[in-house]
């Protein structure tokens, strides 16, 4: 398989998931039981040719899938097209004896993902992001000195970077005090690196502190780049301006560096053109461009709305990976989210040059 089928088949695997066949369903359910949970927090990481790629396989969106996946004695394997191609996992985190082991999640060799709070101000009855897929199953989020203690016991049986996301509970900037605190915690036993992904808060000065206590990267997710677009699907989000996002983000370069700052723009919910224009505009001053596809999850509200259109996603990407090479923006350099790559196309894009790659794959469009 060669570079550009590759783009290819990950494009259509990030939008319209996988289905499972009876035995691979079976051999899962023993040795990754977490393969089937539901949302994008628990989506699955599995490696295909050893390309990295977050796909769903337990919502609704995903019964229509042209991509199968079997299971004989010789592993597990992606059939799709009269192809049949070999599928890896990236295993699972030693276990700590704590909260932890439910919640921290591989999402690539190195990349450890964790969601301390599921609570967030903007998930009310018509606040929610209408893309997100959060359910609320806690009060609260982990206190940071319990957060910090097991992790210290994770980060004693293995290595990696530490990607930090989640719902903002109370407001942005309690949540970024959340963050502070408990970074700091975790650098008075640790030097890995430390991605925290947040909301802007209003007190900007936060997120000089952030960085202060021994943040590494920051990602501030504006997903929708039209302003008027923005009220209706992120109506709760929306009341952080775009105009307060552009100084959020020109602070964070400012503090933590060129490219050391990410926003996720969602694609399938927004004009391309839309996402492209706003690419160009985060890569100029310094922040790392990621788009995403709309993954329509059975929890979200949006869940009877088409995937994204695998070629259209694909063409941005390439569009982006151009951006990020002509900026010199290299994903190897932010550790966490950005550097992993498993939910976008754009770090594939970027290391290949020439022209746009035709989507044939059988899947409808």
């Amino acid at each position: 398989m060669d570079k550009k089928q590759l783009l290819i088949l990950k494009s259509g695997l990030l939008c319209r998931g996988i289905r499972v066949s009876g035995p691979a369903r079976a051999a899962l359910i023993k040795e990754y039981p977490h393969f089937f949970d539901k949302g994008f927090i628990d989506a699955a990481n599995i490696s295909v040719c050893g390309m990295n790629v977050c796909v769903s396989a337990g919502e609704k969106f995903t019964l229509t899938s042209p991509f199968l996946l079997e299971y004989d004695q010789n592993g597990y394997f992606l059939c799709y097209c009269g192809e049949r191609v070999p599928v890896s996992f990236f295993g699972e985190l030693p276990a700590t004896g704590t909260f932890l082991d439910s919640m921290a999640r591989l999402h690539s060799p190195g990349c450890i993902n964790i969601w301390p709070s599921s609570v967030c101000c903007f998930d009310t009855e018509s606040g929610k992001c209408a893309f997100c897929s959060l359910e609320r199953t806690s009060a609260r989020p982990v206190e940071p000195e319990k957060m910090a203690s097991a992790l210290r016991i994770l980060l004693s049986k293995c290595s990696g970077a530490l990607n930090f996301s989640g719902g903002t509970y109370i407001s942005p900037d309690n949540m970024a005090r959340y963050w502070i605190d408990l970074t700091a915690r975790i650098r008075a036993f640790s030097s890995c690196p430390i991605t925290v992904e947040l909301a802007p808060p209003q007190d900007l000065s936060l997120l000089t502190s952030l960085r202060k206590a021994g943040a590494t990267a920051c990602i501030m997710n504006l997903e929708v780049a039209n302003e008027e677009l923005r009220r209706t699907v992120c109506h709760g989000k929306s009341a952080i301006s775009k105009t307060h996002y552009y100084a959020a983000f020109k602070r964070a370069v400012a503090d933590f560096g060129y490219g050391m700052v990410s926003s996720v723009l969602i694609a399938g919910v927004q004009p391309a053109a839309d996402i492209i224009a706003e690419c160009r505009e985060l890569a100029a001053i310094g922040v790392y461009p990621t788009i995403m596809p709309l993954r329509p999850m059975d929890s979200c509200s949006m869940r009877d709305t088409p995937p994204c259109d695998p070629e259209e996603l694909l063409e941005m990407s390439e569009e982006l990976g151009a951006i990020l090479r002509e900026r010199g923006m290299d994903p190897d350099r932010q550790p966490g989210c950005t550097k992993c790559g498993g939910c976008s196309l754009e770090n594939d894009c970027r290391k290949f040059s020439g022209t746009h790659i035709s989507c044939d794959l059988c899947y409808a469009k």
